[in-house]
């Protein structure tokens, strides 16, 4: 039932009861086209939402996908604002309530999610914004403006009802005639329309007693609709009436306000009284803040013809006029009205009906931020992030506001929240202060707080890059047995944990199972974005076990969904593309991978990223630049990423860009540059021989001090020194090296034999390393050791006569990217050409496709999608889609 009277009346306009319908204006506005933006701007009372209501209902009626929501202060931030717009279209986009964790989006992913379901729905489109003044910051303009300004976007129509006039660009809409704006000219009612308003209430006021009221109302509606209750009163006198208007317009409401009020029977002005510090009401939410039977009077609402507004098709829920809610307000300040207790009984009321975000909001406006921690840790504290579609994050920045008026160690839960949204948010130093506030609660004891403990430090630990422990991540992995971690959020984002950090010490078989875990348990939780960045710790696992195939269909399934649920351009979209130009550089495909670099690493530069993706991001844009010759774009570039490790605080980032830098100045010959560096910035000879220094299972990229002295040896021709550091680097290791390290180490235990004159011994390391690793797949890494090391390599297997199979894996491995492969290919015999389905997949492939959008052209699973490809390579002798589609090509299965 959570938020279930917000949906009722949040995104469906106000029934128009009672209300004169406007229809010259109305068929004023159908006579016309709608436009991009349309404003309704106005003072309170002028009607304006009861004619925005009656434009919905002729545009709907008239074949228009018509959406509305009505905005509230909640909305101020950028990304409820956003989450606002977008929790509107689930109204038209069902798919799009099983995302229950898109609250802790950033900005930038909740625009572009917003930008790709607006793209897709079917124009017209009608948006409805109702009560944007209370939204409009700078942020929000902007992120309007934007929405406003893309082309794509063409058949989105903005009608925004406000009091003050949003600032946005409004020049080229003008020129092409894409804006309209109706004020209080067009609202003003007509006199003919106020009299349809008094219906048979003449008798007390004429038809020119009706002009004159209107005459000096100027047309104002609620005024009008407040005259029309008075002249129902026997007392009622129309000169006294008329000469009320004599003023200015808030003198005029609060007048009339008062004599409408003051004519009501006892019970029913008790009843507004007490009632006028909600936002809305209904018969329960009355009946549990009042202290008396409220039954009589509330039916007495619909015997009246007050100014409230009906909120809901069952007409449960309601509110007064602003116009005279604000008099009601005020006489209950006057009066002594208990308005802090019956907000904390309507807040208490909410929570009970399990509507945690008007029960936090009803806290709030009771100027109890306490009681709102405490409702937020009863329904889970810091999983409330992540678990609330609308407005997670920005229950926890609110409180953040006041949160030097809470106990925080009372709300462990809600605290660790608080740790959370600041670190998100690149906050690290609040999330450190409120972190240790936690840690101080006097409920350590309990089992759910000190494993919400554990896993929020190891979260946290993300974020600023800080190394966990392997006794933390063992605590981790037994508090998964235990029955307390049963709820989808705290279980998944522990399995993420587990899998990142398992990643990032080489453990990359319990990175997978850890990631997998997490991704599923995700999905069971609705949290659709939460799965998917699973996907970068899953395929970073597999491309550092030698498995770049499923590392590249990681990646691929990882845009795929991204551009899916959120369109090209987003933060996941970038990530995707970052990782899989690490892969396609790995094997040589530069010219795809710099296309994959040019947007996507600034983006995640700019964006929420830790450590590995940059990391990836570098490493990759290092090797294009390396291998297209460019020392002085590689030597900026590592200026660049080193200022971007710098400003985030990523020291490991920073020990990577400086190990790379040496590892560039020893391979261009610079060796009393590199030495010189490597000393000043903490790569100097002394750790060569440092065993924590020199753990490669703790470094999944770049060198450490052992290897960059073991080159620069064998450069100055001290080779009996760069052996012996060379091998006790390989003793020292405690567990076996990824892959890719593994490739690294036997290609440079080669060079240092061939160099040493141990042919045989270079022959065979040669040998085993082609039969026993991918080598084709990293290729780069032979490529990074120079030309000179290529020709030498084959100069070897020629001179060694090692076996045919040996040099033309050789072959294949030092021949231009693709054309190893394609060549192969050419070889093969094709007993079985390709099926036509297989075809049919072949040509999608050759357009770029990935294969969730294959499988949507050719309505086949996504596994089926697999088969076809796995035959495919089998055929054609290929294990890479670009291979593939040259060889298909080349073969002319495929034109």
């Amino acid at each position: 039932m959570q938020n279930s009277h917000r949906k009722q009346i949040r995104f469906r306009p106000p029934l128009d009861e009672g209300k004169i319908e406007r229809r010259a204006l109305l068929e004023s506005l159908a006579q016309t086209r709608l436009r991009r933006l349309n404003l309704i701007v106005a003072p309170a009372g002028y009607g304006k939402t009861s004619l925005a209501a009656q434009w919905y209902a002729r545009l709907a009626a008239a074949g228009t996908t018509v959406l509305w929501v009505s905005l509230d202060p909640d909305d101020n931030d950028q990304a409820g604002f956003l989450l606002a717009l977008i929790e509107m279209l689930d109204t038209a986009m069902p798919d799009g309530a099983m995302e229950s964790d898109r609250g802790s989006l950033s900005v930038a992913t909740l625009l572009s999610v917003l930008v790709t379901r607006l793209e897709r729905l079917p124009g017209p489109v009608a948006l409805f914004l109702d009560d944007y003044h209370l939204t409009q910051t700078d942020a929000n303009e902007s992120a309007l403006a934007r929405l406003l300004a893309r082309p794509e976007l063409a058949h989105v129509k903005f009608v925004i009802v406000s009091r003050s006039t949003p600032h946005v660009p409004r020049s080229a809409l003008r020129l092409a005639d894409e804006f309209r704006q109706i004020g209080v000219a067009e609202l003003a009612f007509s006199d003919h329309e106020a009299q349809a308003l008094f219906g048979g209430r003449e008798a007390r006021l004429n038809g020119d007693e009706l002009a004159e009221l209107n005459r000096r109302a100027e047309g104002w509606a609620v005024a009008l609709q407040m005259v029309r209750l008075l002249v129902d009163d026997d007392a009622a006198d129309s000169k006294t009436i008329l000469e009320a208007f004599n003023g200015r317009n808030e003198d005029m409401g609060r007048y009339l306000a008062e004599q409408a009020f003051s004519g009501l029977p006892e019970a029913l002005r008790r009843l507004l009284m007490e009632t006028a510090c909600l936002p809305a009401i209904s018969r329960d939410l009355v009946g549990a803040v009042c202290d008396w039977d409220t039954t009589t009077a509330f039916a007495l609402l619909r015997d009246y013809a007050l100014p409230v507004a009906v909120l809901d098709r069952e007409g449960r829920w309601m509110r007064c006029h602003p116009v005279f809610n604000a008099y009601l307000r005020e006489a209950a300040e006057e009066a002594g009205s208990a308005s802090r207790d019956r907000l904390v009984r309507a807040a208490r009321w909410f929570q009970k009906e399990g509507d945690l975000l008007s029960a936090v909001d009803h806290a709030f406006l009771a100027g109890s931020p306490s009681l709102a921690a405490e409702i937020i840790e009863a329904a889970g504290g810091w999983q409330r992030v992540y678990m609330t579609k609308r407005g997670g994050p920005g229950l926890f920045r609110r409180l953040a506001d006041m949160a030097d008026a809470v106990d925080l160690p009372r709300y462990p839960l809600t605290t660790l929240g608080l740790a959370v949204v600041s670190a998100k948010t690149g906050q690290l130093d609040a999330a450190d202060h409120y972190m240790a506030l936690a840690r101080k609660t006097p409920h350590s004891a309990d089992d759910a707080v000190a494993q919400a403990l554990r896993v929020i430090g190891v979260l946290l630990a993300l974020y600023a890059d800080r190394w966990v422990s392997a006794a933390e991540l063992a605590a981790l992995e037994a508090d998964l047995t235990r029955e307390s971690v049963s709820a989808l959020v705290h279980r998944g984002l522990s399995l993420n944990m587990l899998s990142y950090n398992f990643l990032i010490r080489s453990d990359l078989e319990r990175a997978q199972h850890y990631g997998r875990l997490a991704m599923q348990t995700f999905r069971d939780g609705g949290a659709e974005f939460g799965a998917i960045h699973l996907y970068l710790h899953v395929g970073q696992a597999a491309y550092f076990d030698g498995d770049v195939a499923t590392a590249e269909e990681c990646y691929d399934n990882l845009i795929d969904e991204a551009v899916r649920l959120m369109g090209r351009g987003s933060d996941l979209d970038a990530m995707g593309d970052v990782m899989k130009a690490e892969a396609l550089t790995a094997r040589g495909d530069n010219a795809a991978a710099e296309a994959r670099l040019a947007w996507a690493l600034p983006h995640v530069e700019r964006h929420d990223a830790w450590h590995d993706l940059l990391a990836a991001g570098f490493t990759a844009q290092q090797r294009v630049l390396r291998l297209d010759g460019d020392t002085i774009a590689a030597h900026a570039a590592m200026d660049r990423a080193r200022a971007v490790a710098r400003r985030r605080g990523f020291d490991r980032l920073t020990r990577l860009i400086d190990s790379e830098r040496a590892s560039l100045l020893i391979a261009t010959g610079d060796i009393e540059e590199a030495i010189r560096f490597a000393e000043a910035n903490g790569l100097g000879a002394r750790l060569g021989g440092d065993g924590p220094a020199n753990d490669l299972s703790l470094r999944l990229r770049g060198s450490v001090p052992a290897l960059l002295w073991t080159r620069i040896h064998m450069q100055t021709g001290d080779l009996a020194q760069a052996r012996a550091l060379f091998s006790r680097l390989l003793t020292q290791q405690k567990q076996k090296p990824h892959v890719v390290r593994a490739i690294e180490l036997d290609l440079l235990d080669i060079r240092l034999s061939l160099a040493e004159g141990r042919v045989a011994e270079a022959a065979a390391r040669l040998s085993d390393l082609l039969l026993t690793q991918p080598l084709t797949d990293y290729r780069a890494l032979v490529s990074l050791e120079g030309s000179a090391f290529s020709q030498s390599l084959t100069a070897l297997a020629r001179q060694a006569d090692l076996p045919d199979l040996i040099r033309k894996r050789l072959e294949a491995v030092l021949a231009d990217p693709g054309k190893a492969e394609v060549a192969l290919a050419a070889n093969a015999s094709l007993p079985n050409a390709l099926t036509e389905r297989e075809q049919a997949v072949m040509r999608l492939v050759s357009q770029g496709l990935g294969n969730k959008e294959i499988g949507r052209r050719l309505s086949l699973s996504d596994n089926t999608v697999k088969f076809h490809l796995r035959n495919i390579f089998a055929k054609l002798n290929v294990t890479t889609r670009t291979a593939a589609v040259s060889a298909a090509r080349q073969s002319g299965l495929i034109a």
